[in-house]
């Protein structure tokens, strides 16, 4: 969402708030004078206000709410350099910290796994986006009996931190604006050259093929 935007919504809401306090204030005024009809008067035009006020405030949320859900944040990139038959080096950049580091997976397709945090909707509009931590990634094979015949090849992305919203949420489940916590997984085809964007959500993770090769994806040149 763009800031620009955020701020005009607020600054409408502020206007109309002004006013609908400037008309009630006023009513009283009149109303202690005992001017009844400039008492009801401005009393009505403080119920057209505070209609403007409250439906303003349910646009402006509803608009603020689809924004962020639909906000999607590049957290990684992939690279994959096909080795022989069924065996892949996969490169994946960390876009927060800029760290890269390459993997052997076998298979068809790769794999990440992540945990995530949700919050409710209004923490949403304050700001408070979904939380997450990339868990492993892994290689898999499209045919399920290849599957179960070959172990599969696992790294661990990120070590466990011993205090975070996943744990406390795990352990604490009444915690407030806290959604739900749960795991997921995203996966694509390996192919040979190819590059792929992992994004985050306010739902979750997504991923997608892209054109552009891993020495440049955003403030990471390498």
């Amino acid at each position: 969402m763009n800031p620009s935007a955020e701020l005009y919504y607020f600054l409408l809401l502020t206007v109309i708030l002004l006013v609908s306090v400037f008309f009630f204030f006023r009513a009283l005024k009149m109303l202690k004078k005992k001017k009844i009809w400039a008492s009801c008067r401005n009393s009505s035009y403080l119920l057209v206000t505070l209609f403007f006020l409250i439906s303003a405030s349910l646009v402006a949320s509803n608009i603020l709410t689809y924004h962020r859900l639909t906000h999607e944040t590049p957290i990684a990139a992939i690279y994959v350099e096909r080795l022989n038959k069924q065996h892949y080096r996969v490169e994946l950049l960390h876009l927060e910290s800029c760290n890269k580091t390459s993997y052997d997976l076998q298979g068809d397709e790769w794999q990440v796994d992540a945990r995530i945090i949700k919050w409710h909707g209004w923490a949403n509009v304050l700001g408070l986006d979904a939380s997450f931590q990339l868990d492993r990634i892994s290689g898999r094979y499209q045919n399920i009996e290849q599957q179960r015949m070959n172990l599969p090849t696992v790294f661990v992305l990120e070590a466990r931190q011993k205090y975070d919203l996943w744990a406390l949420k795990k352990k604490y489940q009444w915690l407030p604006w806290l959604d739900a916590e749960y795991g997921q997984s995203v996966f694509l085809a390996m192919k040979n050259n190819q590059s792929y964007q992992l994004y985050m959500t306010q739902s979750g993770i997504i991923a997608r093929e892209r054109n552009t090769d891993l020495q440049e994806s955003g403030k990471c040149f390498l």
